[in-house]
């Protein structure tokens, strides 16, 4: 009683008191009260204060009389920051928790001595503040300061402190990516990097992540993007860059993390976090790992769109402390949404009206199903200190079933003309085609109809993939080479079916009005399957990329890939329609085997070992069956690759003990034999444009001392059209979905009273819809001269930009339990978050979550 009634008197004078301990025996732990520690376990009450992690060890050293050897360099230990530790616990618990969230670990040497150090990972990852160090793929054998291209990581704690739980709000905090809504036939996450779709440009584990399924964070150790030249190591695709999704694998120390949320949008979701170490399985370390989510919820201003989700992720490995560490891991993911697809066009934008919160669709009619099965398979061997061996392979099975309400009032332009152009017609009716659409932005909204466009598709993904790479350090000549080289290759299949309510062109569904839909219609019309499609490629590529020290200033690297892509498309011929449907011929087999080479070559400076100044050239392409999609096959079979050079130049610089990373970049990437399709034939697609994005790019990112987190970015992006066989008049306008301006910022600051809290946000500048039609006739008069109609005046068919706020406010109750709230679009801002060229989806509302976080 007196121990506790003196440390209670002193438990806030400072820093000096801050590491006072009482020796107690199981009897006086178990009167401590609930959560004491196991008996017959000597424990010892802890008071090691939030702060630099060197200083909490002194205070542990002091209070156990215990050891701690720390097997980092030299001065990198202050760049660490500790939760602290309070409470009655064993030497080793009190340890196990002033290192957790650090990245360290622990064992015991002898009965007196705790050594700490990295924990286990295929490759060295965190800095000594906690903050990325290298990408986990062995694909990069640089670490990040070295490697000659602009890599983004949002690390765990800028997932937590911003309650993120999808990948689409991850990537919110890189600069130079905008979101973008899913195309009929793939829903799912759907963005561009630096000017170009990265619709299939997603990656987990280092694996293509070919589903189309809105992604969860609950698995995420780490999000990665690679943003420029990334074609020697991944393939096909990443024109303007890759993501890649780095999962949370076992590790050698035991915990359990519970998170729970609950929102004024009626989310209710619970995260689960369990590792445990396998003591008896096996030599070397073994450990099983358990993450499992499960949410259900609305979306704040957006009534009847709902989302529900289940996730379960086991992973278990052996070796982990051994040359040859294995692990299997099984990710199982379904959701059963009430999709939105948002608001109708209008011309050039938004339909008018006080039409935020509406909904067109059917929400008992109306649904987004996937139901994905991942099995990974990863083992790697060292060959000795500087030659391994790693291979992963995977199984995948996606298959997923959509119906989805599009809203539209008029037809999409097929062409930009300008004002004094002739059109043969006016803008016709979405619903019927047959008819005029006289509707403009000055028509009383309470009037106008609007077209309830089904989307119906039934799919099935897969994937069954290999590669296995070999990395090496040596010598030649006296310069030591980085070398990593790899093989790859697999199969991957699609087999959609869609359907139409389409009769004799008209829209068999009801329409509804724009001002006041009834989301309690009974859903109508006739439903026919179009096209059963079958679509199976078969991949291989072998690659390599070697870096050559030149001392201590200079490296040099270059790299080679060829891919082989062979694509066999076969659509068959559904069964009858009905009267007036119109279904697809059977087409097939159609066969497209491009066999085409990458390169890459960079040369970095580094004026010390704390920066580097680089400069990056590299090629990627875009294969006509890239997304095992060949909508007219009879054209795309003869399609060339699209090509893509990119040049960046860049800058980084680490400091304070490396817990603040500055990045900067100037890049220009084109795109060649660009695929256009006539306007007037669809049947007709060619390699006929040309496209241009160049821009700068910044961000940092820190974990500063006094309980400083920082995240920011900004990005400048100047995209064209720069040549066009069927769309000359696009020439000089922005590519679809491309910003001019992005910028994202979150800081988190610790505050008195063991509070922290955070403020930041995005701000996204104007998009346009279109690359091939970038504005459209808003006006129009009868040709004086002749048929159609006369060009009167025209309008940029974009969205507008935004600015979006969100805060955060933390406070732990105990060493185990903690207390989060998350607020987003504090102002309730209206935006367009994801732009299409028929419909547009609102962001959320204002909203907030209020978060139980546990810790074991």
């Amino acid at each position: 009683m007196g121990t506790l009634a003196a440390y209670a008197m002193v438990g806030s004078s400072g820093r000096s008191a801050a590491a006072m301990a009482a020796v107690t025996n199981d009897a006086g732990a178990g009167a401590a009260g609930a959560g004491a520690p196991a008996a017959n376990l000597p424990v010892k009450r802890f008071h090691i204060g939030a702060g630099p992690l060197d200083e909490a060890i002194k205070d542990y050293e002091q209070v156990t009389g215990l050891k701690v050897n720390v097997t980092l360099p030299s001065g990198t230990l202050s760049g660490f920051q500790t939760h602290g530790v309070n409470g009655l616990h064993t030497e080793e618990e009190g340890l196990r928790l002033l290192l957790e969230g650090t990245g360290l670990s622990y064992a015991a040497q002898d009965a007196s001595t705790m050594v700490v150090g990295l924990r286990y990972s295929d490759s060295v990852n965190v800095t000594s503040s906690g903050l990325a160090d290298a990408v986990s793929m062995t694909k990069f054998s640089q670490p990040l300061i070295d490697t000659p291209q602009t890599v983004e990581v949002v690390p765990q704690f800028v997932l937590h402190d911003e309650g993120n739980s999808t990948l689409r709000d991850a990537l919110r905090n890189v600069p130079g990516i905008s979101m973008a809504a899913g195309e009929s036939g793939a829903q799912g996450d759907n963005l561009t990097i630096r000017g170009f779709t990265a619709r299939n440009d997603i990656f987990l584990d280092g694996i293509r992540d070919f589903g189309s399924y809105y992604r969860d964070s609950f698995n995420f150790d780490q999000v990665e993007v690679l943003e420029g030249p990334a074609g020697v190591q991944f393939g096909r695709g990443a024109t303007g860059g890759v993501i890649n999704q780095e999962s949370k694998v076992p590790e050698l120390q035991k915990f359990v993390n519970v998170q729970t949320q609950f929102g004024t949008d009626a989310t209710r979701r619970i995260t689960a976090d369990i590792n445990e170490p396998l003591t008896d399985v096996g030599h070397g370390g073994s450990a099983f790992r358990l993450n499992a989510v499960g949410q259900e919820g609305g979306v704040a201003g957006r009534p009847h769109a709902e989302i529900r989700r289940f996730g379960i992720a086991p992973s278990v490995s052996f070796g982990l402390n051994s040359t040859t560490p294995f692990t299997i891991s099984y990710f199982h993911y379904t959701e059963s949404d009430t999709p939105d697809y948002g608001l109708p066009w209008l011309l050039n934008g938004v339909a008018p009206g006080p039409i935020r919160h509406n909904y067109y669709g059917f929400p008992d009619q109306n649904y987004l199903r996937t139901n994905d099965d991942i099995l990974t398979a990863k083992v790697s061997h060292a060959f000795g200190e500087n030659v391994s061996l790693h291979s992963i392979a995977r199984w995948a099975n996606y298959p997923r079933q959509a119906q989805i309400t599009e809203p539209q009032i008029c037809s999409n332009a097929a062409l930009s003309v300008p004002v004094g152009g002739v059109v043969a017609s006016l803008p016709t009716n979405a619903a019927n085609p047959s008819l005029p659409c006289t509707y403009t932005p000055a028509t009383d909204p309470a009037t106008i109809a609007v077209n309830r466009n089904q989307l119906q598709i039934k799919s099935v993904e897969g994937d069954l993939w290999d590669q296995t790479e070999l990395t090496a350090r040596f010598k030649v000549l006296g310069m030591r080479n980085d070398f990593d080289g790899g093989v790859e290759g697999g199969q991957e299949v699609s087999n959609p079916i869609r359907t139409s309510y389409t009769i004799k062109g008209v829209n068999t569904v009801p329409s509804t009005n724009l001002l006041h839909p009834n989301a309690a219609d009974s859903f109508g019309g006739t439903g026919y399957i179009t096209t059963v499609v079958h679509t199976k490629s078969q991949t291989a590529g072998i690659y390599f990329v070697d870096t050559v020290h030149l001392g201590n200033l200079f490296e040099l690297s270059g790299g080679v890939r060829w891919d082989y892509f062979d694509t066999v498309f076969n659509s068959y011929q559904p069964v009858a329609p009905p009267a007036g449907g119109t279904v697809s011929a059977p087409i097939g087999p159609i066969s497209r085997l491009d066999k085409q080479p990458s390169y890459r070559a960079a040369f970095v400076y580094k004026p010390t070992k704390h920066g580097s100044v680089y400069f990056d050239y590299g090629t990627s392409f875009d294969p006509a069956a890239e997304s095992l999609s060949l909508s007219v096959p009879t054209a795309a079979s003869s399609l060339a690759p699209e090509k893509n050079e990119t040049y960046e130049a860049g800058a980084k610089y680490s400091l304070l003990h490396e817990r603040l990373l500055l990045d900067g970049a100037w890049f220009r990437t084109e795109k060649d034999n660009a695929k256009e399709t006539d306007p007037t034939n669809s049947n007709n697609i060619v390699n006929s444009g040309n496209q241009l994005v160049k821009g700068v790019q910044f961000s940092m990112v820190g974990r500063l001392p006094q309980g400083t987190d920082v995240v920011l970015g900004y990005a400048y992006l100047d995209s064209a059209v720069i040549s066009s066989k069927y769309y000359p008049t696009s020439v000089g306008y922005q590519l679809a979905n491309v910003p001019k301006q992005t910028f994202n910022a979150f800081i988190t600051q610790r505050l008195p009273l063991r509070l922290s809290a955070g403020l930041g946000g995005n701000y996204v500048a104007s998009r346009t819809a279109s690359s091939t039609v970038p504005f459209v006739p808003t006006g129009y008069a009868p040709n004086p001269n002749g048929p159609g109609y006369v060009v009167t005046s025209v309008a940029m068919k974009q969205v507008p930009g935004y600015w979006v706020f969100n805060a955060m406010m933390r406070r732990p109750v105990t060493d185990r339990l903690e207390l989060q709230a998350n607020v987003y679009n504090l102002l309730n801002r209206f935006y367009i978050d994801q732009p299409h060229p028929s419909h547009l989806i609102p962001g959320a509302g204002l909203s907030a979550l209020i978060g139980v976080n546990f810790k074991f």
